[in-house]
């Protein structure tokens, strides 16, 4: 299996591909507004938050990944789970880019050239392990608040 192949079923995995680990999509399934920003506490963060979070930086790497311009970044890493106001703070809105920075992460993958995927492997083996990471995060959650069925993988 080559570079390429095992980076796409990662991304995959994270995605919609359930396998060894719930996929995102798996993850979320039939959540609502008012679930997906629940928190236990104050100082736990909701689903919406991990979603935010994982959004700030697949979209972040893949713009670098593609070349692009990377706006400079003053805050701090917490702030990146802030949901804000406006379309961020649409439970429906952040599943959607979720699903189409993915999607551009596989497309641009499938078209990366050897010199490059080589040179972005280590950051791209992190990108998943910390999607991974966090979708294990909203498994739990939604352990705890009862909104987890277990059909979805993961009992």
């Amino acid at each position: 299996m080559t570079n390429k192949e095992i980076l796409l079923k990662q991304l995959q995995a994270c995605r919609n591909e359930s396998g060894w680990f719930t996929s995102l999509a798996a993850s979320v399934k039939g959540l609502t507004q008012k679930q997906a920003d629940w928190k236990s506490n104050e100082e736990m963060n909701s689903v919406h938050e991990i979603v935010r979070h994982l959004n700030f930086y697949n979209e972040r790497y893949l713009k670098q990944f593609n070349n692009e311009k990377v706006s400079s970044f003053e805050g701090s890493n917490d702030d990146t789970f802030d949901i804000g106001e406006g379309e961020n703070a649409i439970w429906s809105a952040a599943l959607t880019t979720y699903d189409d920075t993915m999607a551009a992460w596989i497309e641009a993958l499938e078209q990366a050239d050897d010199a490059r995927l080589e040179k972005w492997t280590g950051d791209l083996t992190h990108l998943t392990i910390h999607n991974a990471y966090h979708i294990g995060q909203i498994v739990f959650i939604r352990k705890q608040q009862g909104s987890w069925d277990k059909k979805y993988g993961v009992s």
